[in-house]
């Protein structure tokens, strides 16, 4: 009995040993945890002390190069104003105007703008143009001014003004997408989803707005279905279901479009899906672009293709 009673102390005495020892481990284990979120803040800290001191020595950076380039610049001002678009020419008239830091009475001045060529009228210290300018012209380099004085030709890019793509200012921007699932069963590809289309507004103050909106869909180049889908739209973002079937085999490919025509009688169309499995586990998407646009004029001429 007595020997059965010793063998019961040391088990007590033995889980209660180990009972302190897990409460030990869990508080120094609890310790351990803060210490490391401590270190983690810490570290955080720091990390955003870093970050805002890169951003004053970039803010510093851009500031010098921005004195520098005025410092180095021909001129004194560069100024420049967009006109009304041109819906028969599709351009935009650009009046610049540039004073420079030196004049001589000889002085003349030209701007270029993509291939052409535009002599700058002198008026006291400002020179000035308008140049009708293609608003869908991708224009690879800024405006190139060009100064003859005498026998001195000298010449300057001008980075502020800016040229390119200028539809992207007159025009709205439309961009569809068709969230969806689709099955290919017994020849018949079902497409079920919902469509979501956007206008983003004009960036300046126009009253260009989208009057008809399609859906369209094209099977191996071929279009197949058109939907007038104008009534649908209440505002410039919205959902609508899609639950189409078509006549459908592996390899076949499908796109389903959006095309949105403005009040000026430009047509926008936008990819929204793209279908081209070669067989039941191979997908092909690397031949179609979500969202890519392309613009048309009132003639059915394409304009430009943005990707």
């Amino acid at each position: 009995m007595e020997e059965n009673k010793k063998r019961f102390n040391w088990s007590i005495a033995a889980i209660i040993v180990l009972a302190c020892l897990m409460i030990f481990c869990l508080i120094k284990i609890s310790d351990l945890s803060n210490e490391i979120s401590n270190l983690r803040n810490t570290i955080a800290n720091y990390q955003n002390q870093v970050n805002y001191l890169r951003n004053d020595i970039n803010a510093i950076y851009d500031n010098v190069d921005e004195k520098l380039k005025k410092e180095a610049s021909l001129l004194s001002s560069v100024d420049y104003t967009l006109g009304e678009l041109n819906t028969e020419t599709h351009t935009v008239p650009v009046t610049l105007k540039v004073v420079p830091k030196s004049l001589t009475d000889d002085m003349q001045l030209s701007v270029k703008i993509g291939s052409e060529t535009v002599a700058l009228e002198r008026n006291g210290n400002e020179f000035s143009a308008t140049v009708a300018v293609n608003m869908f012209i991708d224009y690879d380099d800024y405006p190139m001014l060009n100064i003859v004085s005498g026998e001195t030709t000298k010449t300057e890019k001008l980075e502020d003004v800016e040229v390119s793509r200028l539809f992207t200012l007159y025009l709205p921007y439309v961009y569809a997408h068709l969230e969806s699932s689709d099955v290919l069963k017994n020849g018949k590809l079902a497409i079920d989803g919902n469509l979501m289309f956007d206008e983003k507004p004009v960036a300046s103050n126009s009253n260009v707005t989208i009057t008809k909106i399609e859906l369209i869909t094209v099977k191996n180049e071929q279009e197949i279905d058109r939907k007038d889908i104008t009534s649908n739209v209440t505002t410039q973002s919205y959902h609508i279901p899609v639950n189409v079937s078509y006549d459908a085999k592996y390899g076949d490919k499908f796109c389903i479009y959006v095309l949105a025509k403005d009040s000026l009688g430009y047509t926008h169309k936008t990819l929204a899906y793209f279908w081209n499995d070669l067989d039941e586990h191979t997908h092909n998407t690397i031949t179609a672009v979500d969202g890519s646009l392309e613009i048309y004029d009132k003639n059915g001429n394409l304009l430009t293709r943005d990707y």
